[in-house]
């Protein structure tokens, strides 16, 4: 209980930083921007065909390769100054002891990763409120634009697949897309927090990190090879449903997240109890 208690506060130590460090508030504006554009032709076309659309736009955010790299590298800015040694740290692991301290950052990137994807998810909604229809199916627009050539006729950037909106329903859609969006984002900072707690620099793990975006966005039309690329796992069209593809099934995806985030946990842990405390200038 002193442990879970120790590493709660160090947790939430760095959640008070939020309201005073810009790299939040720059994110925050980023993702704002980022939704807005990519979601405003939806609405356009909602508007010119006069039905309101439903609410379920999120899980097709990551459906196009270059569109889901520019949101998921403002989450890598979050995480890219892991472990998260500025001046008061060194007091903090003084006095609560390197594996609890450790514990805490780790619970710091499990949680503030969930809550990156909830805000996307809600802005989804929130910035397109005047024009949504609140229903449980996937509505008329979002039906119209996956099903036929409406969405290449308005040159829609954001692309909504038939595949998602026949295997899924709206709401499994949206927890499926939060639930492997979130695993992935644990995924890349817990390597960004060992990379970067190994070298006692900032740029190693943002620069892995980084390679699995690319990587993600590179390997379109080569299903085999999303086995081995965890970003890509969040993409609901990249799974493997009716396990008559090359395309990793769902049970393998949580296996290999469950396997990546452990592994990345274990050996966090390992290097913070030997890691040299180097206090680093504030990104």
């Amino acid at each position: 209980m002193k442990l879970f208690n120790i590493s709660r506060l160090v947790c939430y130590q760095n959640f008070r930083k939020w309201s005073s460090n810009y790299r939040v508030w720059v994110i925050a504006i980023l993702l704002i921007i980022l939704t807005h554009n990519f979601t405003k032709e939806i609405v356009d076309f909602a508007k010119d065909v006069n039905i309101d659309v439903s609410p379920w736009i999120f899980p097709f955010l990551f459906t196009q390769k270059f569109i889901k790299l520019l949101f998921f590298f403002p989450l890598i800015l979050l995480f890219s100054d892991a472990p998260f040694i500025d001046e008061n740290q060194p007091y903090i692991i003084a006095r609560s002891g390197r594996t609890p301290w450790s514990i805490g950052q780790i619970g710091y990137i499990i949680i503030a990763s969930a809550l990156y994807f909830i805000f996307l998810m809600i802005l989804t909604i929130v910035i397109n409120f005047p024009s949504i229809q609140f229903t449980t199916e996937w509505g008329k627009v979002l039906g119209t634009l996956a099903n036929t050539n409406a969405a290449v006729e308005i040159g829609l950037k954001t692309l909504i697949l038939p595949s998602i909106t026949h295997y899924f329903s709206p709401l499994q859609a949206m927890w499926f897309t939060f639930l492997l969006s979130w695993l992935a984002g644990v995924f890349l900072g817990l390597l960004i927090y060992v990379l970067n707690s190994l070298t006692n620099t900032r740029i190693f793990g943002v620069l892995t990190a980084s390679f699995f975006l690319v990587l993600d966005a590179t390997i379109l039309g080569k299903p085999f090879l999303y086995r081995f690329s965890p970003v890509s796992w969040s993409n609901l069209a990249r799974i493997d449903i009716e396990g008559t593809t090359p395309m990793p099934s769902i049970t393998y995806i949580y296996i290999g997240f469950a396997l990546l985030i452990v592994t990345m946990i274990i050996l966090a842990i390992i290097v913070n109890r030997k890691q040299t405390i180097n206090v680093l200038p504030p990104i």
